[in-house]
C-alpha cells in the first residue's frame, strides 16, 4: 500500500463524526455525504441530504489539498455529552503580511456587494502556494438588532446563559445572527472541486487578482450556532458565540496555524481554552483571540465562544468578560 493511500485511509477513519464548525480558523467547511448518489454512478442529489445522527464534515484542506495534515500537533479534546471539541495546529498554515491584506482588500469588496443573508466564496491567485487555504469564505447575515427580540431567539432554543446589554462596560451589544459572522458554506465534494475550478479558470482567463460566487446558505444543519455581537466606540468587536446540535452526535475541531498561542485555563470551576492568533484572515486587524468552553445539561452540550478582534485587548480582561456571563 502507497503512503498516500495509507495517509487516507488514516484521514478518513479518523474524521468519523466530525463536524468543523463556522467558527474555526480557515472557516471552510465541506459535507461529505455517502448518502449523496443514491446508487453507483449518479450524478450528486444538490440540497437533498438527509442528516444521520452521525454528521461527517470534513476541512476542505483534506479534499483539496490531498490530504495535507503533515506537522498537525493536537492542543486539546474535550467530550461533554453529544459534543467533542478538539484542537490542532498546522504547521502549513502560513500567511505573508502580502497574502493577508489581499484577502482583507478581497474580503470587504465582496462583502459590500452581498444583501444580508447572502454569503459568498472567494477564490485568491495570491493563496495559489496555500494548499490548506484553497478559498476564503465571506458573508453579510441577517442581523436582528433588538436585544430582547434576540434573547427571546435564544431562550427558545433553551439557552440558559443570555446576552447582557454590554460586555466589560464599553462593549454595546450591536445585533445577533443566526449564523457565524465569518462565512458559512455548505456543498458535496463534487461540487466544490468544481467550484474551485471553475473561478480559477476565471481568474487565468481575465487576469483578475481574485474570482468569486455567491453561495446559499443551508436551511438546516446539524450545528446550530448563534452569535452576538458587541461593539465599542473604537468599533472594536467582541463576539459571543453559542453552538450546540440537539439532534445530532457531533465532533468539532477548530484547526489554527502553528504560530497560534494556546492556554488551558480555569473559568469559574470549568475547564476553558484560550487561542491567540495574530494572522487571522475574518478580521481587518488580522488579530483574534478567543476562550471557549463546553457546558453540559440533559445530555446535550452547548459549546461558548468569547472572541474579540481587539489587539489592546488582554487575556485577563477577556476572561473577565467570560466569567460575567
Amino acid at each position: 500500500m502507497s503512503i498516500e493511500q495509507q495517509l487516507k485511509d488514516e484521514f478518513e477513519e479518523n474524521t468519523k463524526n466530525m463536524v468543523c464548525p463556522p467558527s474555526i480558523d480557515l472557516r471552510v467547511m465541506n459535507v461529505y455525504r455517502k448518502q449523496m448518489l443514491e446508487k453507483k454512478g449518479e450524478q450528486p442529489m444538490r440540497r437533498r441530504w438527509k442528516w444521520s445522527k452521525a454528521v461527517m464534515v470534513i476541512l476542505l484542506i483534506a479534499v483539496v489539498s490531498g490530504f495535507a495534515y503533515a506537522g498537525r500537533t493536537l492542543l486539546f479534546e474535550e467530550t461533554k455529552g453529544n459534543m467533542t471539541m478538539s484542537a490542532v495546529t498546522l504547521e502549513d498554515v502560513k500567511l505573508s503580511k502580502t497574502q493577508l491584506e489581499s484577502i482583507r482588500l478581497a474580503r470587504n469588496e465582496v462583502k459590500a456587494q452581498l444583501n444580508p443573508g447572502e454569503s459568498a466564496v472567494v477564490y485568491l491567485t495570491d493563496l495559489d502556494n496555500v494548499k490548506s487555504l484553497p478559498f476564503i469564505l465571506v458573508s453579510q447575515p441577517e442581523v436582528n438588532e433588538d436585544l430582547d427580540t434576540w434573547r427571546k431567539v435564544l431562550t427558545d432554543r433553551h439557552f440558559d446563559v443570555l446576552p447582557p446589554a454590554s460586555l466589560l462596560g464599553t462593549y454595546r451589544f450591536a445585533g445577533g445572527m443566526e449564523l457565524s459572522p465569518f462565512g458559512f458554506y455548505v456543498g458535496s465534494e463534487t461540487d466544490i472541486t468544481a467550484l474551485m475550478e471553475e473561478l480559477k479558470a476565471e481568474s487565468e482567463e481575465t487576469g483578475k487578482d481574485f474570482t468569486w460566487r455567491k453561495t446559499p446558505v443551508p436551511t438546516s444543519f446539524p450545528l446550530l450556532t448563534y452569535t452576538s455581537v458587541y461593539r465599542n466606540s473604537d468599533q472594536e468587536t467582541m463576539y459571543l458565540v453559542m453552538e450546540t446540535a440537539p439532534d445530532s452526535t457531533v465532533k468539532l475541531q477548530m484547526v489554527a496555524p502553528s504560530s497560534a498561542k494556546y492556554e488551558e485555563m480555569n473559568l469559574n470551576g470549568h475547564t476553558a481554552h484560550y487561542f491567540k492568533k495574530d494572522s487571522y484572515i475574518y478580521t481587518d486587524s488580522q488579530f483574534y483571540q478567543e476562550i471557549s468552553w463546553m457546558l453540559e445539561k440533559e445530555g446535550q452540550a452547548i459549546i461558548y465562544r468569547l472572541g474579540s478582534d481587539s489587539t489592546a485587548m488582554t487575556k485577563e480582561q477577556l476572561m473577565e468578560a467570560a466569567r460575567s456571563l
